[in-house]
């Protein structure tokens, strides 16, 4: 018996244009008709867990920024976080930015705090996307931060076509930290420890639901420790070699219908 689905968001709930498909919304109302509670698992910031949960109507929490936020997906507001030392976020922000091909997007605050290339490059690859209004734009992301007295909870890089290897390298020297390859498209800094994974026993723990009783559904890297977690981890189609080899259960891809088809099949 599984009394909770946690969900990824990007390759995923969505579709590869940026949409949730009807099958997905009608199955997530089917299984929390059933009594099963279904919360978003995403690295994404809490307000935008908290509007895409709206619009899939799942519950009412979120694991946000990959582990490093429990959110309250009705205000968008963090529950429960994980920050950073301000130490290392300035020290992770001064590597990012050597590389001029990768965008960073640093969780700060409230904010989706970005340089200029960032939003630009964001702008023309997902026009549509929620997260364009929850963006600030800054030149000096480290001076803002200092400026603001923002926590940060992760720290987010996306290349925009060299390798990432060299770049991951050096974040990984920095103490108290943790930073993962995400199947090298992107790139994720967060405080030792903090994991999707980590944040969604919490959150099972919240609600009295052992793991084993626990599905998580995902198709990438940073989804690897919530597999991990899980009594019945469900990798995507379209999902990369990693995820799916450490699925229990592999469905359709995020174009077709393969969230709707794994709950069916497992709360059948």
């Amino acid at each position: 018996m599984y009394r909770l689905i946690a969900l990824d968001v990007d390759g995923t709930l969505l579709t590869s244009d940026g949409h949730i498909l009807p099958s997905t919304v009608e199955a997530i109302a089917w299984a929390r008709s059933k009594g099963v509670r279904v919360v978003l698992s995403t690295g994404r910031s809490a307000r935008e867990a908290a509007w895409l949960t709206r619009l899939a109507g799942c519950d009412n929490r979120a694991v946000c920024l990959s582990g490093g936020a429990i959110a309250d997906a009705v205000t968008g507001r963090h529950a429960r976080q994980f920050p950073l030392p301000p130490e290392a976020v300035e020290a992770a922000i001064q590597i990012i930015l050597r590389y001029p091909f990768l965008c960073l997007d640093v969780f700060a605050g409230p904010h989706n705090l970005v340089t200029p290339f960032t939003r630009k490059t964001f702008t023309a690859l997902q026009p549509n996307d929620c997260m364009h209004q929850f963006m600030v734009e800054s030149e000096d992301p480290i001076g803002y931060i200092r400026e603001h007295k923002l926590e940060v909870c992760k720290i987010f890089a996306a290349t925009t076509g060299p390798d990432l290897t060299e770049a991951v390298a050096r974040l990984q020297t920095i103490p108290g930290t943790e930073t993962i390859n995400c199947d090298g498209a992107n790139l994720e800094v967060l405080l030792s420890g903090v994991s999707k994974g980590a944040a969604l026993t919490l959150l099972a723990q919240e609600w009295g639901i052992p793991m084993e009783e626990v599905i998580a559904i995902g198709d990438s890297g940073n989804d690897l420790s919530m597999f991990a977690a899980a009594g019945m981890p469900v990798a995507m189609g379209n999902g990369s070699p990693a995820a799916r080899a450490a699925a229990r259960f592999v469905t359709d891809t995020n174009n077709r219908d393969g969230i709707a088809k794994a709950v069916r099949e497992l709360l059948a």
